[in-house]
């Protein structure tokens, strides 16, 4: 049980910083054009270096939770792309208080910003929904761009990351499919 926890650590522990990291750049580039604007992505920062913090104590969040911080790291991100960046999100109201890892959603969001919003000229649409599969809960994160080779992912990737995380929480029964 200790070596699980040391191993979802250190995972753990690898996302966070490169999380924070865009996500500074991200404000940083908004403050001399737009200081009022730069403040609210301050605060939505903040938020999520809360969570970033607080999530690292706990094993699994709600993901009504994890959406927020998901809705605040597409607001820094929108701040950067503009136009360029949509987003919808859909969870019904029964999966609420469903229970995910932390920031795996954020990393899935991230990922599609960097590899379809942050790669095309007229940008992306990003689409993140919920629901659920037998006894199984399902989570989409889906955008409009040109797609990558879904090999297998460098240590440290954020994709593999996730993988690995899913994998020690949920054991056989996480999945993550990439298409």
């Amino acid at each position: 049980f200790r070596s699980t926890d040391a191993r979802l650590s250190s995972l753990e522990s690898r996302v966070h910083p490169h999380f924070l990291f865009n996500t500074i750049n991200s404000v940083s580039s908004l403050i001399p054009e737009d200081p009022r604007r730069a403040e609210r992505m301050l605060t939505q920062m903040a938020n999520l270096l809360r969570f970033s913090l607080d999530s690292a104590q706990a094993g699994l969040v709600q993901l009504e939770k994890e959406i927020r911080i998901v809705e605040d790291y597409l607001e820094i991100e929108r701040a950067r792309f503009e136009e360029r960046l949509h987003y919808e999100i859909s969870l019904p109201a029964d999966l609420h208080f469903a229970c995910v890892p932390p920031l795996a959603l954020q990393t899935l969001a991230e990922n599609s910003v960097k590899y379809a919003v942050g790669v095309r000229r007229q940008g992306a649409t990003i689409r993140i929904s919920a629901s659920r599969s037998e006894q199984n809960l399902v989570l989409e994160v889906c955008d409009d761009g040109p797609g990558f080779q879904a090999l297998d992912f460098p240590s440290g990737h954020g994709l593999n990351n996730l993988q690995e995380r899913l994998a020690v929480v949920f054991g056989e029964r996480a999945k993550l499919d990439i298409a």
